[in-house]
């Protein structure tokens, strides 16, 4: 497991205030997912759209055959833009389906991001993850995430998924819920399951883990995938449970005292008195720090599946870590044990 990496210094910030912090925090567009209300008009456009066979159509690490990818710009006026990459592609049922995907630096394509550095990085864990879901998982398998952390999973590894497409009152703007449905190829047609996992991330995790006990099939392998960038997707969550959830974000500009760094993550986090935090190392050297403000924040199921210090300290019982990638545990996969 990654260690935990910290920073001292830094400007506080709520999560989702504005786009610019946003694209700071993250250097990627995933953190987009939370959309702010209000502000500044949300903007976007289509690039490309490249076909098969086409030049400059860029090799595709997949498991199904890529028919074309589509390249978008979004963004807000004066706040910066950044590129998002999907590709269609025709299921082994014959089905369309659609993935967001993140462009490696070779002109390979895995999973999406803006920043070169960050580009690679995640296409390289991305990657990783599906290679170990190919080697350690049956062709039955089922796989329980948030939508595009499905989409993934589906395209890279042909695994089956308990969803793929997200809800229309996720989004609480016309723009960012018109773009949405055009990326994810639409909304979903059965909205239970979205809604029902959204409810799951953000009650108690005991009592969660109990309900799905009835919800989940039964004899057949079922995997849950959490990603830290699922921390971006905090609006969509909120909005599909009816909870809001007591999580903070700050950021940690590059230092070169790890020592002090370390201090003052941790004097932050105790700020709201359960010390409860995750950091994250960004490019560049700065730290994305996550903590949560109350008891009950951390005893929610979505905590207690990231590696927030709380969680590693108190695992979730009879729930299988069976894979965890680099960067601060960035992708964790657990094997459902009822």
């Amino acid at each position: 497991m990654a260690s935990v990496q910290a920073a001292s210094k830094g400007l506080q910030v709520r999560s989702r205030q504005a786009f610019g912090v946003m694209l700071l925090l993250a250097g990627s567009l995933l953190l987009i997912f939370g959309w702010p209300d209000g502000g500044s008009e949300l903007k976007y456009r289509k690039l490309a759209e490249i076909k098969a066979g086409e030049p400059g159509f860029p090799a595709v690490a997949g498991r199904y055959p890529v028919e074309k990818m589509t390249r978008y710009e979004i963004g807000r006026d004066g706040e910066g833009s950044v590129i998002l990459n999907v590709v269609d592609y025709r299921d082994d049922r014959g089905e369309v389906e659609r993935a967001i995907v993140f462009p490696a630096a070779d002109g390979t394509v895995a999973g999406s991001h803006s920043s070169q550095g960050d580009v690679q990085l995640r296409h390289d864990l991305w990657k990783a993850a599906a290679d170990a879901i190919l080697a350690h998982t049956g062709e039955d398998a089922l796989f329980a995430s948030w939508w595009d952390n499905s989409q993934r999973i589906r395209f890279m590894t042909g695994r089956r998924t308990w969803l793929r497409s997200p809800v229309a009152e996720g989004f609480s703007d016309d723009q960012p819920r018109r773009f949405w449905e055009e990326i994810a190829g639409g909304f979903a047609r059965d909205e239970k399951f979205l809604r029902q996992w959204a409810r799951w991330l953000t009650m108690d995790a005991e009592a969660a883990l109990a309900e799905m006990s009835a919800a989940m099939p039964k004899g057949q392998p079922v995997y849950f995938l959490i990603c830290l960038d699922d921390l971006a997707r905090l609006s969509e969550i909120e909005s599909l449970s009816g909870v809001k959830l007591p999580f903070e974000v700050r950021l940690f500009p590059p230092s070169g005292d790890v020592h002090a760094q370390i201090a003052g993550v941790k004097r932050w986090a105790n700020e709201k008195a359960n010390g409860a935090y995750l950091v994250q190392q960004l490019p560049g050297g700065a730290v994305r720090a996550w903590r949560i403000t109350t008891e009950e924040g951390v005893k929610t199921l979505l905590a207690r599946l990231l590696p927030f210090t709380t969680s590693l300290a108190r695992p979730l019982e009879n729930q299988a870590l069976v894979y965890q990638s680099g960067w601060g545990a960035y992708l964790s996969i657990y094997q459902w044990q009822p």
